[in-house]
């Protein structure tokens, strides 16, 4: 049998850790600021905070999230593919509320910015939206969500969060 029937493959074909969401592994407390109405030109803010679990699987392939409320509750995650010939990433949110995965916004890493676009749609109106994760420290990341209704020439962030790693337990 081969090493591909065995799904063994080149491991220069995974994602390096510049590329890769293998530095999301772990937990962290998350603060979240959400405009509560996007794409309005109002600017008020709903600002909460919670908790984040990550698990990298398949030597990095996949990226998986799980959020929570500060009290525990979840309300959503996202399950992220490392597509090995493109070396590019898929990231598709799973709302708590239907279970349902979205579209996928496509993307890579540059300098330690992930960046991953994607056409959607907002009140019957075609949008792009952009998500940026930004590796501060090996503890502190930001995560952003933007919409632009100009195909990308000015973007309205409405989606911020800040996320600190939990340190391990001795």
């Amino acid at each position: 049998m081969s090493n591909a029937a065995l799904g063994q493959t080149n491991p220069s074909l995974l994602p390096s850790d510049a590329e890769g969401f293998a530095f999301l592994e772990g937990a962290w407390n998350v603060s979240h600021r959400k405009l509560k109405e996007p794409l309005t030109g109002r600017v008020e803010w709903s600002e909460f905070t919670g908790t984040a679990a990550f698990v990298t699987l398949l030597d990095g392939l996949m990226s998986v999230e799980d959020l929570r409320s500060d009290k525990g509750v979840p309300f959503g995650g996202a399950v992220r593919l490392f597509d090995r010939a493109k070396r590019t990433w898929s990231d598709q949110w799973v709302p708590y509320s239907t279970g349902v995965l979205q579209g996928a916004q496509h993307g890579s890493f540059k300098d330690g910015v992930g960046t991953f676009l994607a056409e959607d749609e907002w009140n019957g109106k075609k949008i792009r939206v952009r998500g940026q994760w930004r590796r501060v420290s090996k503890s502190e990341v930001t995560w952003e969500q933007a919409a632009s209704t100009d195909e990308g020439k000015t973007w309205e962030v409405n989606w911020w969060m800040r996320f600190e790693r939990v340190a391990a337990q001795k």
